[in-house]
C-alpha cells in the first residue's frame, strides 16, 4: 500500500493549537494507529515551516532551518507507519513554487491535503488579536476597513491569505487532485467542544477517544481591554526589537499570553456595520465548498449566527485601560521580586551546604597573636 501523507496547512485561528496540542500529546497512542507526525518534533515542525514558505532568515535562524526541506524525504522514508501527518496553519499562503518544492520533497507518499476553515466572524477578530501578539499596532477599526475594502481585489494584502478560502483551495488544487483534499469545518458556537477533533480524527482515520485531551489548552482570545492594551504597549516598542524570535518568546508568550492573558475584558465581536458584508463572503466560501470537495462538517457552519455580531464599542475605556495596565506592571514586578527572592534563598542554602574551607597555618598564627595582644 502507497504510504500517505497528510498536509494540515491551515487556517490560522480555526482550532488549530488545541489539535496539534492533542497531537503532540498523543504520539503513541496515534503511532499505535498507524499515523506518525512529520517531522518528530514541533520545534522540527516550526523549522520545516519556515523553509517552506521562504521564510529562512540566516542571520536569525540556525542553519537547521534552512536544511529543513532537505531532511523531509529521509524523515518520510524512516516512518514505519502507513499514514504521516504534517500539521502547520502557516503554511496555506505558499505560492506554486513552494507548494511544487514540499510535494518533491513528499516523495512516494500519497499527499493528502487538510483545511480547517471557521466562519469569518469569528476569525477575523482573532487573526487581528494574532497580529497584535506578534507586534501590530494596527487598531482594530483600520485592519476591518481594510479587509472589506481589498476583498475583491485580485492581489489581496496578507491577512486575506488566511482567510481567503476560495483563492487558497484553488492554488493548492493546481498541485493536489480534488479527491485529495479534505476541508473540516469549525463547528458553530454553542457545539461539543471535541466534535472538531472528532471530524479531524475522521479525515486521518485515527479513533479520537484514544487521544490525550484533558491536559490540552486553547489558544484562548484577549479581552478587549486586553487587546487595546497590548496595541498600545506595542506602539512604545522599538521596531528593531520586534524580530520573529525575539518578540514571539517574549512579546507574545511572556507579556501577551502570560501577563495579559486572555481574562482581560468582554469578547471581541465584529460591529454590526459589517454583517451583511461579512455574511456575503461567508456565503461565497460555502457555496464553493459545495462544488466537489470532500468536506467534514457542514459548508454552513461557515455562515454567521447572529451573535457574531455588536453594536456595542469595542474600545475599552481609559479607567479599563489604566486599571489593566496597573495589573500587567504589578505582574511583571511580582515575578521580577519573586525570581530574586528565590535566587538569594538559593545562595543561602548553597553557602549552609558548603563545607568550611580549612584555615591555612599563617592564618591560625595572625589570629592565636591578636588574641596574645588583647590579653
Amino acid at each position: 500500500m502507497t504510504p500517505r501523507l497528510y498536509l494540515h496547512v491551515g487556517f490560522m485561528k480555526t482550532g488549530t493549537s488545541y489539535l496539534q496540542s492533542v497531537f503532540w500529546n498523543s504520539l503513541d497512542a496515534l503511532r499505535g494507529q498507524g499515523l506518525d507526525l512529520v517531522p518528530g518534533t514541533r520545534v522540527a515542525t516550526h523549522r520545516l515551516m519556515l523553509d517552506v514558505t521562504g521564510r529562512y532568515q540566516p542571520g536569525e535562524d540556525p542553519p537547521a532551518v534552512g536544511q529543513a526541506l532537505e531532511r523531509l524525504p529521509a524523515l518520510l522514508a524512516a516512518s514505519t507507519t502507513p499514514r504521516a501527518l504534517f500539521t502547520s496553519e502557516t503554511v496555506v499562503p505558499a505560492d506554486d513554487q513552494q507548494i511544487e518544492r514540499l510535494l518533491a520533497a513528499c516523495g512516494s507518499h500519497e499527499v493528502h491535503l487538510v483545511l480547517t476553515v471557521r466562519d469569518l466572524a469569528r476569525q477575523i477578530p482573532s487573526s487581528w488579536q494574532q497580529r497584535l501578539r506578534m507586534g501590530s499596532t494596527q487598531p482594530y477599526d483600520d485592519f476591518l476597513a481594510r479587509l472589506r475594502r481589498t476583498e475583491g481585489s485580485p492581489d489581496k494584502p496578507g491577512p486575506w491569505r488566511q482567510k481567503d478560502l476560495v483563492t487558497a483551495l484553488e492554488r493548492w488544487g493546481r498541485h493536489v487532485p480534488p479527491e485529495r483534499i479534505h476541508v473540516v469545518t469549525v463547528p458553530p458556537p454553542g457545539g461539543e467542544p471535541e466534535e472538531l477533533l472528532r471530524r479531524f480524527c475522521s479525515v486521518l482515520e485515527v479513533d479520537p477517544t484514544l487521544l490525550r485531551t484533558e491536559t490540552t489548552r486553547a489558544n484562548e482570545a484577549l479581552g478587549h481591554v486586553g487587546a487595546e492594551l497590548l496595541r498600545r504597549v506595542n506602539s512604545r516598542i522599538d521596531e528593531r526589537l520586534k524580530t520573529r524570535r525575539l518578540f514571539g518568546e517574549v512579546g507574545k508568550r511572556y507579556f501577551a499570553l502570560g501577563v495579559i492573558g486572555s481574562d482581560s475584558g468582554r469578547k471581541i465581536k465584529l460591529p454590526e456595520e459589517y454583517a451583511e458584508w461579512c455574511r456575503a463572503v461567508s456565503k461565497k466560501y460555502a457555496d464553493h465548498l459545495r462544488s466537489g470537495y470532500h468536506v467534514v462538517g457542514d459548508p454552513d457552519d461557515l455562515l454567521p449566527v447572529a451573535s457574531a455580531f455588536t453594536s456595542e464599542p469595542h474600545l475599552p475605556t481609559e479607567a479599563e485601560l489604566a486599571e489593566a495596565g496597573a495589573d500587567a506592571l504589578a505582574a511583571v514586578l511580582t515575578e521580577r521580586l519573586e525570581q530574586r527572592r528565590d535566587r538569594r534563598r538559593a545562595r543561602r542554602r548553597a553557602r549552609r551546604r558548603r563545607p568550611a574551607a580549612p584555615r591555612s597555618l599563617s592564618h591560625r598564627l595572625r589570629g592565636r597573636l591578636r588574641r596574645i595582644v588583647r590579653s
